[in-house]
């Protein structure tokens, strides 16, 4: 293919191409009262639908004890 000398290139002429396999950033965000209701909706129907008493349960989150302010939610 020849140019003139400045004469730029149309995107038929390139193709675009992605370094490093490209990445994609997804952020969300739920509130506490999202959260109870998931819990509420998933987590206690699992458990009895497995037999699983919910007063035989402690529930832990992945979190430090000292962040947990929250009553128990189960």
């Amino acid at each position: 293919m020849w140019k003139k000398k400045g004469e730029g290139l149309t995107s038929r002429e390139v193709k675009g191409t992605v370094k490093f396999g490209g990445s994609l950033m997804v952020w969300g965000c739920i509130g506490w009262n999202g959260y109870v209701a998931i819990l509420e909706g998933g987590l206690l129907e699992s458990m009895d639908d497995s037999g699983i008493p919910a007063d035989e349960v402690i529930f832990q989150q992945d979190s430090q004890a000292y962040l947990q302010k929250s009553p128990d939610l189960v």
